[in-house]
């Protein structure tokens, strides 16, 4: 972004300059005016409000969502309804559900009847799944229509709707689509049918998740929603999944981080709205890891008869916890992309039985030489070659028993139906943290107390 843009206009709204403010503006692309009003501190609407409704069209859907719901629900009902009219009918019902809903059919009676007819169908989905993700603009097709048929059918329908629409042919085989750039090198007398392929299609209720990865795995660019009767609704286009792929991906990251989902960026995020998303998730952890005391009480008489042990607890446990976190992202990662599913948990549990042997190998053996670099007076009455044989041996198991957890969790919070991104770093490290506990003492009482 330009500073010395911003600077300017932060001098405009402070000297109260609105009209000079409106000229500078109006010589700058969308996506500059959009980083302005991002970075802006106070002034947000009023920077808004001074473009023309077809400049904010261009904008409202660059703003991050802090600053969109900041600026769009603070505008009278008139202003939003004339920048409606300048914006796809997604991208409109998008900018509606910014909204109360009691404020809804006021702004939609600012639009002509076919336009707001549509939006109303659109916001009858919910934002989540594939019925909200669609746009109306499509046309259905006898497959026997020839091309130049179809092509005069487009065209009528993009001078009516100000929009190029997508082509559906339906045959024995389903719903299938006729690409623009098809039919415009196609030859007239063809009929449309034969430029047809297939593309995947979508009940109205799919989660916004599934239709991702459905297009990531397709060869089309788009893809029908249908309803029970396989009805076409509407379409997706692969470009409009962009804002999904980057919500999905920050979901994914906040609660592998044990952190509530932030609905605005965190600058602009209220200080108690943070602390809220981030207390609960700690609550928890601390409440699990109050099982280590519980576990530690337990091995109470071991640590008395051996007080060195209490000082390789944290290098043990750790091991473990670090080989889970390790694992539990790489496996919600290939879930996230197709790589793995719960149907492939016995080729991933060999294969992570292997790497934690291999780890656990690696890492037992620094912590048995370190165990055996102890000084005598931190030793006190315990054997050396003893205590490097239970330290090593414990971290090698923990760190085995911590990459199993933490392959085993994603594909089991998958199968049952909960998000993997839930078995997160913190939750996989505070498990293992209270199991590992369990297997050092126990290696220990068998090893050094008999």
């Amino acid at each position: 972004m330009d500073a010395g843009l911003l600077h300017r206009v932060d001098e405009f709204l402070r000297t109260r300059s609105d009209r000079a403010l409106r000229a500078l503006l109006l010589t700058q692309d969308a996506r500059e005016i959009a980083d302005v009003i991002d970075a802006l501190e106070y002034g947000k609407r009023k920077v808004f409000a001074l473009l023309p409704p077809e400049t904010q069209a261009d904008i409202v859907m660059l703003l991050s969502e802090g600053s969109r719901e900041s600026v769009i629900t603070r505008l009278p009902d008139d202003i939003i309804a004339r920048l409606l009219y300048f914006l796809d009918e997604d991208d409109a019902t998008d900018i509606l559900q910014e909204l109360p809903p009691r404020r809804h059919a006021h702004v939609l009676q600012g639009l002509k009847e076919d336009r707001r007819k549509r939006i109303e169908k659109l916001l009858t989905f919910d934002p989540e799944t594939a019925g909200g993700l669609m746009d109306l603009h499509f046309i259905e097709v006898d497959p026997r229509t020839s091309v130049s048929a179809v092509i005069t059918h487009v065209q009528e329908y993009a001078k009516r709707h100000k929009q190029v629409p997508v082509v559906f042919a339906r045959d024995a085989q389903g719903i299938k689509w006729i690409s623009a750039r098809t039919l415009v090198s196609s030859r007239a007398q063809v009929e449309a049918g034969a430029l047809s392929k297939p593309i995947p299609s979508l009940a109205s209720s799919t989660d916004r998740e599934h239709v991702l990865d459905t297009m990531n795995r397709g060869v089309s660019d788009v893809a029908c929603v249908v309803d029970e009767h396989q009805k076409v609704l509407g379409v997706i286009h692969l470009n409009d999944l962009l804002r999904v792929a980057e919500a999905e991906a920050s979901e994914d990251v906040y609660r592998m981080g044990a952190v509530g989902l932030l609905d605005s960026s965190y600058l602009e995020s209220r200080f108690s709205t943070i602390w809220r998303k981030r207390v609960g998730w700690l609550l928890v952890l601390f409440v699990a890891e109050l099982f280590t005391f519980t576990a530690l009480a337990r091995f109470e008489a071991s640590i008395a008869a051996v007080t060195v042990l209490a000082l390789f607890v944290p290098l043990c446990i750790s091991a473990g916890g670090n080989s889970g976190s390790q694992a539990a992202t790489l496996i919600t990662r290939a879930m996230a992309l197709g790589h793995v599913t719960p149907r492939d948990w016995w080729r991933v549990l060999q294969r992570e039985l292997l790497m934690g042997l291999a780890l656990g190998l690696a890492l037992g053996l620094v912590g048995y030489v370190r165990a055996l670099l102890t000084p005598q007076n931190v030793l006190g009455d315990a054997d050396r070659w003893m205590l490097g044989l239970v330290i090593g041996q414990s971290v090698a198991i923990i760190c085995l028993w911590g990459t199993l957890v933490g392959a085993m969790l994603p594909l089991a919070f998958r199968k049952f139906g909960v998000d993997p991104g839930y078995a997160s770093s913190p939750f996989v490290a505070t498990f293992v943290d209270v199991t590992g506990i369990v297997i050092y003492f126990t290696i220990a009482n068998a090893v050094i107390l008999g």
